[in-house]
């Protein structure tokens, strides 16, 4: 039987309840500004560690680590070469944990996805993905997180976009295609709905459009219209009622799947670069970063600007005119402490903020080497309960840090050219990490760290 119909005749073709809601928006978008502040609920039993460190800001150096990073050789436990030497520019993961089986999904510059594996031992295998694309692959995702038990309902996706306007749905177990969805012009991101895995959203790179679409259905929901040029990211509130989109037009926009309208519109300063859900105590903040050098965190319940983080700051020997790179490329909230976010940028620096106290800049961590710089940091990911924080950058290294104190735990060298992505799974509770990177040079790493030994 066609995996296709396979799909259609097991689903029931029922909408996730949270967008079959009566929705509700505002026909006029109200734009604010960042004086339009409101107070963030904080619970002090979130903190996820004790704080080492009561500084307002504190800036974080460890020449030793890096020092040593300078001369090392390739750490990566494996080095998974499929892209034929193109780069890599997106991975997703998920790890199972009873079997310690990683699935790894990534595309590259080379029009191909490839879906890998990684058992307990080791050993990989790959898998070219069936589809001839004409232009790069820009994005992946997996809903393996959001499965239900009842397959039926749910079935496990691995999905893949691609600049040809392509969007290919995979079984991410045997690689094969489950359907092929046509719509936005290059596409740029996706994101599963967080209710079972069976809606998905793409943004455009080119029209600025976003789509949702019903995958058993094999259907597109709505096209939401508003952004004036690409669409940088997207997502679902972490409730799953409402859909939420960043531009390079300079805005945040809430929508309303049932009626494809704007909730509302956050208009910012700059053009933003990326993205993250899930903040604060009741999981409705959403935090972006721009090319301004600031980031600005949104609340999508009370529809207000909660604060901008300034994260580059002008040196006070440099003219203010001067053309310095200041963007925001990554962004992300702590899992372990939702009024904890952090910002990495092309000036390779991580700062760590507290929402909880105005957005108080914590601690700057900035890598020290003898000769030249580390780069921009490309990506970074929090760990899942811990106050950890995982960078990658643009000269090939991985670096982790501790949030409580700013300091740098351990550096893991293994290309030396841009790591465009990165995905890191836990393993035994947490206190082991497979770490994965993207390169320019077309190779996929994994690298193991051990995170008991480290926060000792």
């Amino acid at each position: 039987m066609n995996p296709e119909e396979d799909v259609m005749n097991d689903a029931e073709g029922e909408l996730p309840t949270d967008l079959q809601e009566e929705d509700y928006y505002d026909e006029t978008p109200v734009f604010v500004g960042a004086d339009d502040a409101v107070e963030v609920e904080v619970d002090d039993n979130d903190v996820p560690m004790d704080d080492d460190d009561d500084d307002d800001e504190d800036e974080a150096e460890d020449t030793e680590a890096d020092n040593a990073m300078a001369n090392s050789t390739d750490m990566s436990s494996v080095t998974i070469q499929s892209h034929a030497n193109n780069a890599i520019y997106a991975i997703a993961s998920h790890c199972d944990e009873p079997s310690q089986k990683v699935i790894i999904v990534s595309g590259g510059g080379d029009d191909k996805s490839y879906l890998h594996s990684i058992d307990s031992s080791g050993s990989t295998t790959s898998i070219l993905l069936p589809h001839e694309h004409s232009d790069s692959v820009s994005c992946v995702a997996l809903n393996l997180l959001f499965v239900s038990e009842d397959l039926t309902k749910t079935p496990p996706l691995a999905a893949v976009g691609a600049y040809d306007g392509a969007i290919l749905l995979y079984n991410p177990v045997n690689g094969e295609k489950v359907l092929h969805l046509e719509g936005p012009t290059d596409v740029e991101c996706l994101a599963f709905h967080p209710k079972g895995g069976t809606v998905l959203l793409a943004g455009s790179a080119a029209d600025g459009t976003v789509w949702m679409y019903h995958l058993p259905l094999n259907k597109c929901l709505q096209v939401f219209v508003g952004h004036e040029s690409a669409v940088t990211a997207v997502n679902f509130t972490p409730d799953g009622r409402w859909a939420v989109s960043a531009s390079s037009d300079g805005t945040v926009r809430v929508w309303a799947p049932k009626s494809g309208k704007s909730k509302h519109v956050f208009r910012l300063e700059a053009p933003l670069t990326s993205m993250a859900m899930g903040g604060g105590v009741d999981g409705m903040l959403v935090i972006v970063g721009a090319e301004d050098g600031q980031a600005h965190v949104c609340h999508t319940g009370t529809l207000k600007v909660v604060c901008s983080l300034r994260h580059f700051e002008i040196p006070k020997d440099v003219d203010e005119f001067a053309e310095l790179p200041t963007s925001v490329e990554t962004v992300a909230f702590s899992k372990g402490n939702p009024n904890w976010c952090a910002t990495g940028g092309v000036d390779g620096v991580l700062k760590i903020w507290d929402l909880a106290n105005d957005g108080q800049c914590r601690h700057v961590c900035r890598p020290v080497i003898d000769e030249g710089n580390s780069g921009g940091i490309t990506r970074l990911q929090w760990h899942p309960n811990l106050a950890l924080v995982f960078t990658t950058y643009t000269d090939g290294s991985v670096r982790l840090w501790d949030a409580r104190n700013g300091q740098l735990l351990q550096t893991l060298m293994g290309s030396m050219d841009v790591l465009n992505d990165l995905s890191v799974q836990f393993t035994n509770g947490g206190k082991s990490s497979i770490i994965m990177t993207a390169s320019d040079d077309g190779n996929l790493r994994i690298f193991h760290a051990d995170i008991a030994s480290l926060v000792e």
